[in-house]
């Protein structure tokens, strides 16, 4: 073997070393089940992701999505990329968003392509607030589909998979997500798919 050769086998396993680092980085970030991440029923947080001591997944996530990370002091985002169900969310699909919301100053509700870009519907509407909720019997209820419902609606893109974002702000939740009770949270249940 010259020298040369080994040179070139040198180059090339670093080449494919790099390259195989960041195909894994990138399909880790990517699944529903990152590293460091807090699942409750549908929903999952990192609840240390604007904290000086925030763990390197959930800063590759928010900065691989361009994300800004609410601090403890600010609130919680929980975000979902499957139903109660378990299935993955999609654009071509009616879904309830309800429940009683926990205790905050405010919250909204927001969906996201699954590349982490905002919907991007006709309507120009992306996300739905406490300010806009209508309540029945104290609880939110929340359609999220591609055609008009009645009610609080939120509307999808046909054919997209969709991340939804629930963010609460100014909660007492951010203080204790570690602990958080997943049946306290908003179900996400499945109404149906268009065929």
């Amino acid at each position: 073997m010259t020298r040369l050769s080994s040179i070139f086998a040198l180059v090339l396993m670093l080449l494919l070393g790099l390259m195989l680092g960041i195909w894994v980085t990138s399909r880790v970030l990517a699944s529903s089940r990152i590293p460091g991440a807090l699942r409750y029923g549908p929903w999952f947080t990192w609840h240390k992701a604007g904290s000086p001591d925030a763990d390197p997944y959930s800063l590759a996530v928010f900065a691989r999505r361009g994300d800004i990370p609410m601090a403890p002091a600010e609130g919680i985002a929980l975000f979902a990329n499957r139903d109660s169900a378990g299935q993955s969310l999609s654009g071509t699909c009616h879904y309830e968003v309800s429940g009683v919301f926990p205790q905050a100053r405010a919250w909204t509700l927001t969906a996201y392509r699954s590349d982490g870009r905002l919907m991007a519907v006709p309507s120009g509407r992306s996300a739905f607030t406490s300010a806009e909720a209508l309540l029945a019997d104290g609880q939110v209820k929340i359609s999220l589909s591609p055609q008009p419902q009645p009610g609080n609606w939120l509307p999808l893109l046909a054919g997209e998979r969709i991340v939804l974002a629930l963010r609460f702000y100014e909660t007492p939740l951010s203080a204790v997500a570690s602990v958080l009770d997943g049946a306290r949270l908003p179900v996400l249940k499945r109404i149906g798919c268009q065929s």
